[in-house]
């Protein structure tokens, strides 16, 4: 056989074995798949291109699974690796039999946030309906008939399609409304009273000044305070009474993301199911509860913006959603898991790397910055908040746009509603999926400033794979500034002898913050957190505010020093949790905090 001959031909007149044969059987399809394949890609990328083709192939190794693999076992490092190899190409690659389009960052993102009519983000929210949040195939069913879209002019062949069965129009309507205007305040109001309170009221910090508490880890703190704060606000205060653990559970789910979207059977991880199972049964416990204690002749009540049955006006509108489209208590259940999944799993951690971003500078200066930047948005007298204003300051702008680009994992996905989707020079057929990485626009470093180079080694003073406060700032009369790197590189040149060593990192003062301009034009194509295009995150607005003012709230409340401020600067994001949205820190950030004295400063 052609194995056999191959086999002989590479010994020649050597003793034959056998094994040889079958380790030849096994490799040669390999080697020869791996070929094929990368012949294909560099054809493909640097003769066909021009000619209305597909991407090129990520070259793989194994027939029938494609990329499959690589991909599991890290999704990070094989996208990285194919951008390095196709550098600003779309691409395509295989898992399992599904066919996907990876759309770089700059034009070809935007191209595709451009061209939303002839694509669907449908497939996505399908797939996490089904991995991640455990939704029944019946109900899945009802999700998979919904081909109207999410506009309100449903498409073309879905005119007559009952509007109570438009349930993905629905969801997106009722989060976009609900979610901004007079509601995002009272929404906003509501988390920042709570979150507020209970950080007053905690016995984690003791009530005296000058004593300092020591935390072994500064993230779960911070994180169940907002957690409290938001669910109440939105869901309202029935749901954690008949669940007090059920921010637990939430978060031991939360870790398991990678694990459902890897599709991994209950078999092999039956821990992750059983914390979604219980989560998904607290979600209906309280459905029925609160269905049962509503009173809907009450006008009050169904016109407040708040009640503390089903919570939030936004709640009420998902409850007669949901009912109408006719999904089941499981289903429904599944929905508002994946909205407390969405309120809470990006936010939060973007709020730990704003507040670590802020302390890790080490002297205080940046907090002292950002305090004389916040204080006059807190009224004394009530207790209030001007939330507004406080994210209109320029600084701590900055230092949020910063969290996300430096660890948000936003992985937009769209399937092509037309046989053959164009995309600049290449074409993409129906039943594909293009998709991006937000994390790699975000970090490359041809595109993002990376501040004054070193006049000795010539290295950047702020790389893209470090946090930057200041990098969104456009200081007047510094060309050096803003977050677009310029083409002129000699802006960067640092004055020798600064600092003894080259650099040019002074620190800012408050007059230079209040004349800096936060800078977001230019950037979109490289910084893309909340997604874009018509399908853009809806509740993009809510989990700003609730970011800056928890993390304001926070320094206005406590003093807060790092206990290792070299360990803390070592903190990276947790890339084992990826491509799952924000990034929490890979370890334990100690912390010493205390209560600051209350004072009209």
């Amino acid at each position: 056989m052609a194995v056999d001959a191959i086999a002989r031909a590479l010994l020649g007149d050597a003793p034959w074995n056998g094994w040889l044969t079958i380790a030849a059987s096994i490799l040669l399809p390999l080697l020869l798949t791996y070929a094929l394949t990368s012949t294909n890609a560099y054809w493909t990328l640097n003769f066909r291109g021009k000619h209305g083709n597909r991407p090129p192939p990520a070259p793989y190794v194994v027939p029938l699974l494609g990329n499959t693999l690589e991909v599991a076992a890290s999704p990070q490092a094989f996208i990285g690796r194919m951008i390095s190899h196709f550098g600003k190409t779309p691409f395509r690659f295989l898992v399992g039999t599904q066919t996907f389009y990876h759309i770089p960052p700059g034009e070809a993102i935007l191209s595709m946030f451009r061209l939303s009519r002839d694509l669907t983000a449908k497939p996505l929210v399908m797939m996490a309906m089904r991995d991640q949040l455990g939704m029944p195939a019946r109900d899945l069913a009802v999700l998979q008939r919904d081909d109207s879209g999410i506009n309100a002019k449903p498409a073309d062949g879905f005119e007559d399609m009952p509007a109570g069965h438009r349930i993905l129009y629905a969801m997106h309507r009722d989060v976009h409304a609900m979610l901004s205007g007079a509601s995002l305040d009272a929404m906003t109001a509501r988390f920042v009273a709570r979150y507020t309170s209970q950080l007053r009221a905690t016995p984690a910090v003791p009530d005296s000044h000058g004593s300092w508490t020591t935390l072994p880890s500064l993230y779960p703190f911070l994180r169940d305070f907002m957690f409290h704060a938001a669910t109440s606000s939105l869901f309202g205060d029935l749901f954690l009474d008949l669940s007090p653990h059920f921010a637990v559970d939430f978060w031991e789910y939360d870790s398991h993301t990678p694990t459902y979207l890897r599709r991994l059977p209950r078999l092999l991880a039956p821990d992750a199911y059983a914390v979604r199972d219980r989560a998904l049964a607290a979600i209906k416990t309280w459905r029925q509860h609160a269905a049962a204690r509503f009173d809907d002749t009450d006008t009050d009540l169904a016109d407040a913006e708040w009640e503390p049955i089903w919570g939030s006006r936004l709640m009420r509108a998902r409850r007669d959603m949901l009912s109408a489209a006719g999904l089941s208590e499981d289903g429904a259940a599944s929905t508002e898991l994946g909205l407390i999944w969405a309120t809470n799993a990006n936010a939060i951690p973007t709020a730990m790397w704003v507040l670590l971003g802020v302390l890790a500078t080490g002297d205080g200066g940046l907090v002292s910055r950002i305090r004389a930047e916040t204080n006059k948005c807190f009224d004394r007298l009530t207790g209030g908040v001007d939330v507004a204003m406080l994210c209109g300051g320029p600084l701590l702008t900055s230092v949020y746009l910063e969290a996300l680009r430096y660890s948000v994992v936003t992985m937009p996905a769209r399937a092509p509603l037309v046989d053959v989707f164009t995309l600049g020079e290449w074409k993409m057929e129906r039943g594909s999926t293009l998709m991006s990485m937000s994390w790699f626009g975000a970090r490359d470093a041809g595109f993002w400033n990376s501040g004054r180079r070193d006049a000795e080694t010539g290295e950047p003073e702020h790389p893209v794979d470090e946090f930057w406060a200041e990098r969104f700032l456009a200081y007047p009369g510094d060309e050096a500034s803003g977050p677009i790197r310029k083409a002129d590189e000699s802006v960067y040149a640092a004055p020798a002898g600064v600092d003894g060593k080259g650099k040019a990192g002074r620190e800012r003062t408050v007059e230079e913050d209040k004349t800096a301009k936060v800078v977001t034009t230019g950037i979109q194509g490289y910084f893309y957190p909340y997604g874009g295009g018509i399908k853009i995150c809806p509740g993009r607005f809510f989990a700003k505010q609730e970011i800056m003012a928890a993390v304001a709230v926070m320094l206005d409340e406590f003093d807060i020093e790092l206990v290792d401020m070299e360990g803390a600067r070592k903190t990276r994001p947790d890339t084992n949790c990826f491509p799952a949205g924000a990034l929490p820190p890979d370890r334990k950030v100690a912390a010493r905090v205390r209560r600051r004295q209350r004072s009209n400063q």
